[in-house]
């Protein structure tokens, strides 16, 4: 019995020896979260109301927020990106606080259900923001967000999986294309030169970050009756900026269409300035968006 004692403890002695000389690595599985940056302008940023926001769990949504909250991770609410304002983003213009509800919400709803992938979500809008700025500066702050995210995701034990921009912006680049009484535009701004900015602005942002796709929702209509000096009603140009939009993903892997039927909203979803989409827009263009991601996402896992 001694014997049997003895030669047990002996090789309790040896086991615990070689565990402290080779110790045994543990791998716990790390949770996978996709990062998504939503940029653009401010029907992206969203001039809605967050109360009639679309519900959305948090088991499905985090947000890193850049300025409030930098460097971890935080629970994902509405208004998204209110009081993220930098060099960079601003959701100030005079008195309004122009973030007061947007698409997000229901794009993660949708887009989770789609992968049971949970998504961090990044503010990077800008209201009034042209792509000519996007292109020559303002492309910086989507690359130190999106990196800041990552680098906090991995700090709070997930690893990466896809690493989106969802991408809404044109509504100024319209604007832009009026002719004045001169007969110029501002920036010279066309279809042909959205496409060519937009395509400058993803270039440096995916030099700088894990970005792999940009999914563009086309801007919606105007209803508004207002002309430039020659006539010419926005609307018009409006529609130009939509062609566009849709040239961009048809001609550029990069770019893939995440909802094309945002001009076909009606005049009932907008606010009386008749450029801002209220909450119900914004939902039905978040959900449908979200679904659209969401299928590529579960279907290219590598990209």
């Amino acid at each position: 019995m001694k014997k049997t004692v003895s030669y047990c403890l002996r090789l309790f002695l040896i086991a615990a020896v070689l565990i402290l000389v080779f110790p045994q690595k543990t791998y716990a599985k790390k949770k996978t979260i996709d990062v998504i940056v939503f940029a653009g302008q401010s029907n992206m940023m969203g001039h809605g109301n967050a109360a009639q926001a679309t519900s959305v769990s948090g088991k499905a949504a985090k947000a890193y927020l850049p300025v409030t909250a930098a460097g971890k991770i935080s629970a994902f609410y509405e208004p998204f990106g209110q009081l993220e304002n930098d060099k960079y983003f601003n959701s100030i213009f005079g008195k309004e606080n122009y973030a007061t509800g947007s698409l997000v919400s229901s794009f993660i709803k949708k887009y989770y259900e789609q992968t049971k992938t949970p998504v961090l979500a990044v503010p990077a809008a800008m209201m009034g923001s042209g792509s000519q700025s996007w292109a020559s500066d303002r492309y910086k702050g989507v690359v130190s967000r999106v990196n800041a995210a990552e680098k906090a995701a991995k700090k709070a034990g997930y690893s990466i999986g896809h690493v989106y921009m969802v991408w809404m912006q044109g509504e100024s680049d319209a604007l832009a294309m009026q002719r004045n009484a001169d007969g110029s535009c501002d920036n010279n701004m066309s279809g042909k030169q959205h496409i060519k900015n937009v395509k400058k602005m993803l270039s440096k942002v995916q030099k700088k970050t894990n970005i792999t796709k940009c999914f563009v929702i086309v801007i919606p209509s105007y209803y508004g009756a207002d002309t430039d000096p020659y006539g010419t009603k926005w609307s018009v140009y409006y529609k130009k900026i939509q062609q566009a939009q849709v040239t961009l993903c048809n001609e550029n892997d990069d770019f893939i269409m995440a909802y094309a039927k945002t001009p076909s909203l009606g005049r009932e979803y907008f606010h009386a300035d008749n450029m801002h989409l209220m909450q119900p827009g914004l939902n039905k263009i978040g959900l449908a968006a979200g679904k659209t991601v969401g299928k590529y996402a579960k279907k290219h896992k590598n990209s």
